[in-house]
């Protein structure tokens, strides 16, 4: 009796060891799910939001808003990038069109060949701005760590952990959860900055000029990508914030910003 149990369990205990091994040992290219594989002709289109919302004692709370959508045309494929026709629209704000270049770093843009650094939180294509380098090979529960080494959209330079939620090789969809934090400003702290504007509070029905120094920030959030192409983005950033009029008078509050984006349409 004893012996046979003995078989039973050892045969078990192999048994779920050989399955444990035969699922972590499968993995798929990250490229099939992350390398952008659209071509001439295709149409693609977005939907986005941002939200900007500063919480705190002595002030009424600040809130920003913006959303909009985009229209892309794929006009040509090459070693070097991937060239768009584009039309967008902010809402309340301005409409218009143009092209520009995704070069194959999938990180920089380029228009009429004066080309930058794609920092948005989340755009029409994988960027490994904000990923980093990816694994070769991953499963789901892969993980990385990411050191962002620059100010972002909503984001500071900061440390990040990816993960792989789910995959579907089928249709060369991908989940990735993140998570991060990071000390400094954000790339939309450093655009106010330089263009001179300065946020804006009230109290009382009164606008009060005031400048802010965030601390520590945090964020979160998940990504679907589907053959390199942002099929559905959510994005959450908080950080303390400490702002000072001109008076001298200081604010403390809590600020959050959060980022959606959802691919609408893609058709060849």
């Amino acid at each position: 009796m004893s012996s046979r149990l003995s078989a039973r369990v050892v045969f078990a205990t192999s048994a779920a060891f050989l399955l444990v091994v035969a699922t972590t040992a499968h993995a798929d290219s990250s490229d099939g799910y992350l390398k952008p594989a659209v071509k001439t002709g295709e149409r693609l289109a977005d939907v986005f939001s941002k939200t900007v919302s500063i919480l705190g004692a002595g002030f009424d709370e600040y809130v920003k808003r913006v959303a909009g959508s985009a229209d892309y045309t794929v006009s040509g494929v090459a070693a070097d990038g991937i060239s768009f026709d584009s039309d967008y629209r902010y809402d309340g704000f301005a409409s218009g069109s143009g092209s520009y270049k995704a070069l194959a770093d999938g990180m920089t843009s380029c228009i009429k060949d004066k080309c930058s650094l794609d920092d948005e939180t989340s755009g029409l294509l994988f960027n490994p701005l904000l990923w980093g380098p990816v694994p070769k090979d991953i499963h789901v529960g892969s993980t990385w760590t990411v050191n962002v080494a620059k100010s972002w959209e909503i984001g500071p330079p900061g440390t990040e952990q990816v993960r792989v939620v789910s995959l579907d090789p089928a249709n060369g969809e991908i989940t990735l959860a993140r998570e991060g934090s990071g000390s400094g400003v954000s790339s939309d702290d450093e655009a106010r900055e330089q263009a001179g504007k300065p946020v804006t509070i009230t109290r009382d029905g009164k606008e009060i000029q005031v400048s802010v120094t965030p601390g520590t920030t945090h964020w979160s959030g998940y990504t679907t990508i589907r053959k390199g192409v942002i099929v559905g983005d959510v994005i959450m950033v908080e950080r303390h914030v400490t702002m000072v009029a001109k008076t001298g008078e200081k604010f403390e509050g809590e600020q959050r910003s959060f980022t959606l984006l959802n691919l609408l349409k893609d058709d060849v």
